[in-house]
């Protein structure tokens, strides 16, 4: 994870977006959604690589897991929330299903934390993918990778070939895109972009062969875009979470503020306790509630249900 900063968290810079990208309407034009989206994930790049930007990397792609989740329920045609969808993923008791809207955001985060410096990570995508469609899997990834077009195009390249063959996996065969896009980018894990923004009728056109790189191009330029101003808002937040962290002087304070570093929403009652989840520090479920409604007096972090019982909190 990046380093924090060192100055006035108030202070951070603005996000730097130049309005001829984050600004203009949809691009019909084919050069010009290529250039626009390489110009974003440029943009991106830069930021997730500087430690002076202080991205705090899990959490924002845990919130990108999240809010692609949501996207690929709708895919589904489960219109569920952001609430919804935590709910089901964070109270399921252990063994019990999640059900579908749990296991989606089971998946997108399980895809967004595979490491692709590590040797083993097509195994790691294999055991994502159902039996029928293992077999296809170094194929495909194969082809995509040794393609010599841009990272954007490899990734649809990727996507189309997949809905040829299986056009209902749509939410896999968008992950498989994101994760050969990391790749051609060099980053060390996903972020869910394709997964974002790309819509149910661009992919039942590359179910039926349809060229689709107009609309792929243009969905990562706005999954980019979008990513970039929520990680300079998560910096900002982040940065006075760690601020205030000196004043918390409960045993296992720095592991809890971590958890809250790296979580989209922390469950005290399982994440916090018996043991910091991570770490072997023990803390109570009166400690762990207390040290949560302590960063609330902070405001640094906030409850995210409204309801009495089965909180759920996450960064301010």
């Amino acid at each position: 994870m990046n380093q924090s900063l060192k100055h006035d968290p108030d202070a951070l810079p603005n996000p730097v977006l130049p309005s001829w990208i984050f600004d203009h309407q949809t691009s019909d034009c084919l050069e010009d959604a290529a250039f626009s989206s390489g110009a974003a994930l440029s943009l991106l790049h830069v930021l997730l690589s500087d430690p002076n930007s202080a991205v705090p990397d899990n959490l924002l792609r845990n919130r990108l897991a999240l809010r692609a989740a949501v996207h690929n329920s709708k895919i589904e045609g489960r219109g569920v929330t952001e609430a919804e969808l935590r709910d089901a993923h964070l109270l399921t008791m252990p063994g019990d299903a999640m059900g579908p809207d749990g296991d989606m955001l089971a998946f997108w985060r399980a895809g967004a934390s595979i490491s692709l410096r590590h040797s083993g990570f097509h195994d790691r995508m294999r055991d994502l993918l159902p039996e029928d469609m293992q077999e296809y899997l170094p194929d495909w990834m194969a082809r995509a990778e040794d393609a010599g077009a841009n990272p954007v195009a490899k990734s649809t390249s990727l996507l189309t070939d997949i809905l040829q063959t299986f056009p209902r996996q749509e939410a896999i065969a968008l992950l498989c895109a994101d994760v050969i896009l990391a790749r051609s980018l060099g980053w060390d894990r996903p972020l869910p972009l394709f997964g974002l923004y790309v819509n149910r009728k661009t992919l039942r056109a590359a179910s039926e062969g349809d060229d689709i790189g107009l609309a792929c191009y243009n969905a990562v330029t706005h999954a980019a875009q979008d990513s970039v101003r929520l990680a300079h808002d998560l910096a900002r937040r982040a940065a006075r979470l760690r601020a205030v962290a000196p004043k918390l002087r409960s045993k296992g304070s720095d592991e809890a503020v971590q958890m809250f570093l790296s979580e989209d929403a922390v469950l005290p009652s399982t994440m916090l306790s018996p043991t910091i989840r991570g770490s072997s520090i023990p803390m109570t479920p009166r400690s762990a509630r207390r040290f949560c409604e302590r960063l609330i007096e902070l405001g640094v972090v906030r409850e995210l249900t409204g309801r009495a019982t089965f909180r759920l909190y996450g960064v301010a």
